[in-house]
């Protein structure tokens, strides 16, 4: 299962990497009039990509720390958990309902506010990414 987990923190933070740097840099150069298709696409696109393996690897870690497996600092997991929770809350309560608001106005100021404020998420997922390593090198290597 920890095994699991790394591999599944590595992903997700790849995953969350990619969408910031790749797919939302992106958008202040799509035209007002496609920006609704694109972002519904790419949405569609990064539910499957990223924020189903980052559920899966919510559950994976919640299981890690019920085990508590030989070898792996608890509070580095807890750490880990705090990490992970601020990027679902920041996910749910600032970016999607930003992304529901740019979707709808292609406004070009909301959209340039949603890169900036996303760096809120991507913290926390590197956050995250970093407890996770620090907790498993010691049993993994």
């Amino acid at each position: 299962m920890l095994l699991t987990y790394a591999l599944l923190s590595a992903y997700c933070l790849a995953a969350c990497l990619m969408e910031h740097f790749a797919v939302f840099a992106g958008w202040p150069a799509v035209g007002a009039a496609e920006f609704g298709a694109v972002q519904r696409a790419q949405g569609r696109g990064s539910g499957v990509i990223y924020v189903i393996p980052k559920t899966i690897l919510t559950v994976v870690l919640v299981m890690v720390l019920v085990a508590q497996p030989a070898g792996v600092t608890p509070l580095l997991l807890w750490a880990a958990l705090a990490a992970l929770a601020a990027s679902w809350i920041s996910s749910l309560t600032i970016q999607i309902p930003m992304h529901a608001y740019v979707r709808r106005t292609a406004d070009a100021q909301a959209i340039r506010r949603l890169l900036r404020i996303d760096w809120i998420r991507l913290v926390a997922m590197l956050a995250h990414g970093a407890f996770a390593l620090a907790a498993v090198t010691p049993v993994l290597s």
